[in-house]
């Protein structure tokens, strides 16, 4: 009866352990990784804020077709002595105690007004100026109607560029060319995330790869020390020889060192993955990676042709090099625009204001006390050509490299494709190859190990046979994983791998908006 108790502690305390020991250990798998990357990795944040950058370039542009606000107040307080000039354009009146002719001003001027620019390119002035004139004529002379004067201005003034500036398309082009560098912005953060996908999937598969080579050399290792003890019970027992028993312990420090080297290679290249997803080193070795599915297999991988037609008309590089080339387009069109001369009509229309009060001022030139307007012409043009010149045949010239690039980019999809397809048809052929390799050795290892048992051969041999097979199925664990990458390569050069990674086109949206409304 009290046996019962005790194995139910026991079995408690096992359970405790095992749920301690998983919640010590992480594992990982190869879309885990993937979404950490997009989350974590610190390129793509920067480029997640170069679209951030991109926009606010945008509202940069857009603001230039904002209202406007012009203020200014300015005070003057100046004491002069006339000139004979002055003293005469003033009346030539003498004033009592004022010898010396001294005119003293005390001037307080504001100005403020409202401004607008539209995508014709007119634009649009509204404001009105302040002004309290006291001096010594409007303080001293008869004629003066107040002293001080408050006199009031309010009126409209509207230029409109006849030439260059002229029209939406010329005053739109900085304002589309944002936008186009925007767009294109955001289409190469998408090609820059299907980059980091395919790079972390390839990294994720070489620390599997290196499990896989981990356990061949663990199982040879084993079959090393069985050797080595069964040898040392042969020579204990005067069955075997001293050269056996060395034999079998070279056997296993060089399978130990070969553990131990590739021990070392799977921390550098799990270092490697988390330098991609932001993660710091497991110094305690306690993340287990899960291994990949048969899907990496190429199974489902579509033929060449179909791949290329995919590409070239999904890759995101195509998008990209067309807003490139767009935005060459609008420049050749503002380079146009800057080369021909500045012809303004402008036009304006007032009222005057003038009373002994502040509020008087305003009110009489909302009676109309006093109007005006006017209508002018401004013409500002270089004498040469050689600027306007040049400015538009640099920007043809970048129309051409453009649309070159757009054109190489397509001639690149096809030829990456066929690259990567035809990887994968050799890693294919290097897996039977490398199979039938892992039984030719198996067999031959059964051979030697029955001639051995049977005393009529070598144990070196049965060593090196060992080794023969160890290596085999080392470069079969190689060539899988060659296929594995090689689809992942095809993936990316036909634009499928957000598809077949399990990543939508909405989740690196919603990051792109993210990054965009991010403070």
């Amino acid at each position: 009866m009290k046996l019962l108790p005790r194995l139910t502690a026991i079995g408690l305390s096992l359970l405790l352990t095992s749920i301690v020991q998983a919640q010590e250990t992480e594992l990982m798998s190869i879309y885990s990784s993937v979404r950490r990357a997009l989350r974590e990795n610190p390129e793509f944040k920067g480029e997640l804020e170069s679209v951030k950058i991109s926009d606010a370039q945008v509202r940069r542009e857009l603001a230039e077709f904002g209202w406007g606000l012009e203020a200014l107040a300015r005070y003057e307080d100046r004491s002069k002595p006339q000139n004979t000039r002055e003293f005469i354009a003033v009346g030539g009146v003498q004033l009592p105690g004022n010898d010396e002719r001294i005119f003293v001003d005390e001037n307080f001027t504001a100005r403020v007004g409202v401004k607008k620019k539209y995508t014709t390119g007119t634009v649009l002035e509204v404001g009105s100026r302040f002004s309290r004139l006291s001096n010594t004529l409007n303080r001293t002379s008869a004629n003066a109607l107040f002293s001080p004067e408050y006199e009031t201005f309010t009126g409209i003034t509207v230029t409109q560029p006849l030439l260059r500036g002229f029209g939406e398309d010329a005053n739109l082009a900085a304002l589309n060319i944002a936008k186009r560098r925007g767009a294109a912005q955001e289409v190469l953060t998408r090609v820059k995330a299907m980059n980091l996908v395919a790079e972390v999937a390839s990294r994720y598969t070489d620390i599997v790869t290196a499990d896989r080579v981990l356990a061949v050399h663990s199982e040879n290792i084993k079959l090393a020390e069985q050797m080595l003890k069964r040898n040392k019970e042969l020579l204990e027992s005067n069955e075997g020889l001293v050269t056996d028993v060395t034999t079998a312990e070279l056997a296993l420090y060089q399978r130990q060192d070969q553990y131990i080297t590739s021990a070392a290679d799977k921390i550098e290249r799990v270092n490697t993955l988390f330098a991609l997803i932001d993660r710091e080193p497991d110094l305690e070795g306690k993340t287990r990676f899960k291994p990949i599915s048969t899907f990496f297999s190429g199974a489902t991988v579509n033929g060449k042709r179909e791949l290329i037609e995919y590409g070239q008309s999904r890759r995101l590089d195509l998008v990209y090099y067309n807003h490139v080339v767009e935005t060459a387009k609008l420049n050749v069109l503002r380079a146009k625009d800057a080369g021909k001369a500045q012809l303004n009509v402008t036009g304006s229309a007032g009222l005057y204001g003038l009373d002994a009060e502040a509020d008087g001022a305003f009110d009489e030139a909302a009676r109309s006390q006093g109007t005006e307007w006017s209508l002018g012409l401004s013409l500002k043009m270089p004498l040469g050509e050689d600027g306007a010149d040049a400015a538009m045949e640099a920007a043809e010239a970048q129309v051409r490299q453009a649309q070159l690039e757009l054109a190489k980019a397509k001639r690149t999809i096809s030829l990456e494709v066929h690259t990567a397809c035809t990887r994968v048809d050799a890693a294919k052929q290097r897996i039977e190859t490398a199979k039938k390799a892992v039984e030719l050795a198996t067999q031959r290892l059964k051979q030697e190990q029955d001639l051995f048992d049977a005393g009529e051969g070598d144990f070196y041999r049965v060593v090196e046979q060992q080794q023969i097979l160890g290596d085999a199925q080392v470069n079969l664990v190689t060539s899988e994983a060659a296929l594995s990458k090689s689809v992942i390569a095809v993936w990316l050069a036909a634009g499928q791998i957000f598809d077949r990674m399990g990543i939508s086109n909405a989740e690196v949206e919603v990051m792109i908006t993210r990054a965009k409304e991010k403070e």
